[in-house]
This record gives structure tokens, C-alpha cells and sequence, in this order.
């Protein structure tokens, strides 16, 4: 919920102070209620601000009111501003590249007690919104194993309470649980009819779930947790390489907004999550057209809503328009695309642009070879060369520099480059960058997007912007999440026992462990087999379509 108060924090904290030397007992009814509203407003507008002791000291004062007062409706109000205090949406800017979700969900909890002791719709709705916020705060700080149980509780407020608030905010945290999550497992198969399942069970589709509550609703705050639902779907789509899906997708989010005009702006900023996946599904379909006019439009939206979600997103499909423009050799295109994504990275504190930034560098490096551009090509190697240096992906960005430098060593002067140490590199790499955002895994040149709103990597393993191997580049790839290809720690081959495994030979004596330089002139090459690979694939996809057209 966006606040609408207008007044400023000046006086606000004038109108309340105005109450400090008359102790809450005393207060006259109509004191009582203009002093509760006023601490309403003000706790709002300090956690607007980032001022989060603050925002909690004017809680308290509201707790206090509460427990001392006759007010019947102190409990609601008190239930409102703390669920204010667990707004991720309404404060993108506050939580860029940080944020504690275990204070949010203290705010929750407090709430549900308050919930526990009066069980009705004026506290289950700021309940409802609550928990669809923690959901989001969970999501950006990759602890989605949270998600599911927050899920069940938000669907069982809603059972007690279908009213059209709280099914607004069960598709919020819908949408975030399909950015988080992924698709649900047997979705993309069968409906939950076909399945003969409640559609709340984990193989139900949570698109066809969020049709069914807005025909209930049709509410515009409804119709934009719709909105949500059918962008944050788009990764799976994009997954797929179904842009004819998204497409789909994006002409009905379009069509929501213009039916609900008082909500336009809460259902289109959901618009460049799906054009942003329109743009990567139509690099995995070698459709050039398609790549430019998506990511032309996600930029578009980006600088209508000017948020760091939304410039997240025109980064991702900026990337991949640049990407198709130097596979295809088209230089001054790749190149244009590129200072968008160095005005990016320029513009916004997120390393999530930094990383987007380097593949894209790698691209053209690759590219100027390629063309044969000899000056562009070592200005861009020197370039990336520097912009490794205290980069978290440093030990991926020098590798794939190597692997380029020996593809093309007739343009590189071997005897001046530094010897390249991985130990001292993957060094420079350690530590956390904090909570997490857009997921992206990207494999052979595409990528798993998944959260729209988020705008910041964080603890999620950034790989090289040089290799196309599949690599999870920011935070919330469904993959590493449970998702569709689960991962295990068990050596061998799947089928060994306890005594080894006649199929792969485990338990049989190993030789010593290869050296760390063996291992990065093995990772090199593997870097470059994947770049020639992806680039073969791609322009001869292209001619089979040029082909066929």
C-alpha cells in the first residue's frame, strides 16, 4: 500500500509532540484518535525515508496507546502501521542491494497476535498485506524456503476472509513466488482441474489459481496482482523460449491497465518483467527483430517508471540486444547498447549491473575479434582487464580474457600480459554482496529471470561474463531453489551404493587432484568451446530461419 498522507514529516512530528506532555490516559477521545493517526502517517513516512528506528520508536508509542487506551479501533491502526513497516514495493529505492526481511517478519508476527485476538477483515487485510510482503523480503535476501509456509498462511487468511484486499494480496505474493520459485511442478502439463487437485497444491498452476480469484474479485488492486502473476510466469516462458507465450501475456497485462485505469501504475510496472523476457526468448529463437523491439520496449517503460526494478530489467534486455547485435556482427548496434548498460551501471549501486555490463564487454571483445577490429578488440580486452580488478567475477572475467587471448594471439602481445593466478583472483571474489534480485541463469546465451522487483544480486553465485556455460548469474535461480533440475552433493554417477559403483568407478584409487593452473587452461578452454558453440548455433539457426522465410 502506497501512502497518500501529504503532510510533511515536519508536521507530523509538531502534531505529536503537541501530545507528549499529557499522558496517555488523560487523553480525550478525539486527542486519542488524531494522535493515533498522526503516528500512523509518521512512523510511514520515517520508514519511507530509511529512518528505521525512528519508524519503530513511533510503533511503540502506538503499541502503548493500545495497551493503555479504550480505543476499539487502536488494534487496527497499530495492525496498519506495521504492515506499512513491512513494505518491499513501496520502497525500492531503500532496498537496492540490502534488506533485513527477519525485522519485516517481526512486524508480521506482531500483527498475527493481533489477528489471534480479533480475527476480523480490518486486521486480517493489513495481515494479508504483510505476509505478502515478507514473501518479497524473503525472496530478495534468497531464503525461499520461507516462502511456501507464508504462502499457506496468506491462503488460509484468505479462506477466513475472501474479500477482494486480501485476494489482491495473495496474487502479490503469488507474483513473487513465481519470480522466487519458478513455475509450479506439473503446471506446464495439466491444469489443476485436469489434475483433479485443489488448485493450492504444489503441482497447481498458479496462473490458473490467480484467474480464478480475479473472476471472483474483479478488482482493480485484484487486477494488478494478475499482472504480476502473468509477468513472473514470463520466466518460465522465456525458459522455454516461448515468446509467442509472453507476447500473449504481455497483451493481457496491457488490456488490464487500460480497463483499470485508477491502477494503471500498479499493473504496468510489472510490464518490463515481461518484455525483458520477450527480448531474452527472442535471442534463444535467433529473431533479431523481436530482441530490439522488446528490450527498445522494456528501456521505454524503464524510463517511465524510473525505479531500480525496472532499470533492472532494461539492463537484462539491453544485454541481450547488445548480445544478438555483435553474434551478428553488427558492431555499431552491439556498441550502442553497450553505453546503455555503462549508463546503467553508472547510474545505479547494484553489482547486478556491473555483472551485465562485463558480459556484455566480453561480447564485444569477442566481436572485434571476429570482425577483425585489432584496435577495438585490444582496447576492450585492456578495458575489461581493468574493470575485473576488485570485481566479484574477477577470476571469471581474467579466464575468459586468457581463452580470448589465445584464440587470437596474433592481435595480443602475450609477453606483456600478466601471468594469471586463479587463487589470487577467486580471493578478490569472497564475501557476500548482500540480499538478492533478478535471477538470471544464463545457458549458451540465455537466461533465467526471475525477480522483477528486487533490482540487486546478492549471495548467488556470479559467474563469468566471458563463458556461455550455464551459470547462475544473480539471485533467485529456480535451479539452485529446487527447481527444475535438482542438484545433489553425492559423488558418482547417480546409481552407486555404499560400496562404490561398477558403472562409474567410484571407490577405485584416484590420481592426485590436476594443479590450479591446469585447472584454468582446462576452464579457459571450456570457455571457448562454449563461446564458438553458442555463436556456430546461433547464426546457423538464424540462416535455417532466413532459409526458410
Amino acid at each position: 500500500m502506497v501512502s497518500s498522507d501529504t503532510r510533511s514529516v515536519g508536521d507530523l512530528e509538531q502534531r505529536v509532540e503537541a501530545f507528549d506532555a499529557t499522558d496517555p490516559e488523560a487523553l480525550s477521545a478525539d486527542d486519542r484518535a488524531r494522535l493515533t493517526d498522526a503516528l500512523v502517517a509518521l512512523a510511514d513516512a520515517y520508514g519511507s525515508r530509511g529512518e528505521f528506528d525512528a519508524e519503530a520508536e513511533a510503533i511503540a508509542r502506538l503499541d502503548r496507546l493500545y495497551r493503555a487506551g479504550d480505543d476499539d479501533d487502536a488494534d487496527i491502526h497499530l495492525a496498519n502501521a506495521l504492515a506499512n513497516a513491512t513494505s518491499v514495493r513501496g520502497r525500492d529505492d531503500l532496498y537496492e542491494t540490502a534488506i533485513d526481511p527477519a525485522r519485516l517478519e517481526d512486524y508480521r508476527e506482531r500483527i498475527t497476535e493481533l489477528y489471534h485476538r480479533r480475527p476480523e477483515p480490518a486486521i486480517a487485510a493489513p495481515l494479508a498485506r504483510a505476509t505478502a510482503e515478507t514473501i518479497h523480503a524473503n525472496g530478495k535476501a534468497d531464503r525461499r524456503d520461507r516462502i511456501g509456509a507464508l504462502l499457506d498462511r496468506l491462503e488460509s487468511v484468505y479462506d477466513d476472509h475472501p474479500e477482494p484486499d486480501i485476494a489482491a494480496s495473495l496474487l502479490r505474493a503469488y507474483a513473487r513466488a513465481e519470480l522466487y520459485l519458478g513455475r509450479p511442478a506439473g503446471s506446464d502439463a495439466e491444469s489443476a482441474a485436469d489434475l483433479g487437485t485443489d488448485p493450492r497444491d504444489e503441482g497447481a498452476d498458479r496462473v490458473e489459481r490467480a484467474e480464478d480469484l480475479f473472476g471472483a474479485h474483479p478488482d482493480g488492486e485484484v487486477a494488478a496482482g494478475l499482472a504480476g502473476v502473468l509477468a513472473g510466469r514470463t520466466n518460465a516462458d522465456a525458459k522455454d523460449a516461448d515468446v509467442a507465450a509472453i507476447e500473449d501475456r504481455i497483451g493481457r497485462i496491457e488490456a488490464l491497465a487500460d480497463r483499470y485505469p485508477a491502477q494503471e501504475e500498479s499493473i504496468v510496472r510489472w510490464l518490463p518483467v515481461a518484455t525483458a523476457n520477450a527480448a531474452r526468448a527472442g535471442f534463444e529463437n535467433a529473431d533479431p527483430g523481436r530482441v530490439d523491439h522488446w528490450a527498445d520496449e522494456t528501456v521505454e517503460h524503464h524510463e517511465r517508471l524510473s525505479t531500480p526494478s525496472s532499470a533492472t530489467w532494461a539492463a537484462v534486455a539491453t544485454f541481450f540486444a547488445a548480445r544478438a547485435s555483435f553474434f551478428d556482427g553488427d558492431v555499431a548496434a552491439g556498441e550502442e547498447r553497450l553505453e546503455r548498460l555503462e549508463a546503467l551501471e553508472k547510474r545505479y549501486d547494484n553489482p547486478v549491473f556491473a555483472h551485465w555490463l562485463g558480459r556484455a564487454m566480453f561480447d564485444a571483445a569477442r566481436s572485434y575479434v571476429e570482425t577483425d577490429h585489432p584496435e577495438r578488440a585490444r582496447s576492450m580486452v585492456d578495458r575489461l582487464a581493468e574493470f575485473a580488478v576488485g570485481h566479484q567475477d574477477r577470476a571469471e572475467i581474467e579466464a575468459g580474457l586468457s581463452a580470448l587471448r589465445s584464440h587470437a594471439p596474433h592481435l595480443f602481445d602475450e609477453a606483456d600480459e600478466p601471468e594469471f593466478d586463479p587463487a589470487e583472483a577467486s580471493g578478490e571474489t569472497a564475501g557476500a554482496t548482500g540480499e538478492q534480485t533478478d535471477s538470471i541463469e544464463v545457458a549458451t546465451g540465455s537466461a533465467e529471470t526471475v525477480d522483477a522487483e528486487s533490482g540487486g544480486p546478492g549471495d548467488g553465485e556470479l559467474r563469468s561474463p566471458g563463458g556461455d556455460e550455464a551459470q547462475s548469474v544473480s539471485d533467485d535461480d529456480p535451479q539452485s531453489a529446487g527447481g527444475d533440475e535438482a542438484t545433489t552433493d553425492a559423488p558418482g554417477c547417480g546409481n552407486c551404493g555404499d560400496d562404490g559403483c561398477g558403472n562409474c568407478g567410484t571407490d577405485r584409487e584416484l590420481e592426485p587432484p590436476a594443479s590450479g593452473p591446469v585447472l584454468a587452461a582446462a576452464g579457459a578452454a571450456v570457455v571457448l568451446v562454449g563461446l564458438s558453440v553458442a555463436y556456430t548455433l546461433y547464426r546457423a539457426q538464424r540462416a535455417l530461419r532466413n532459409a526458410l522465410a
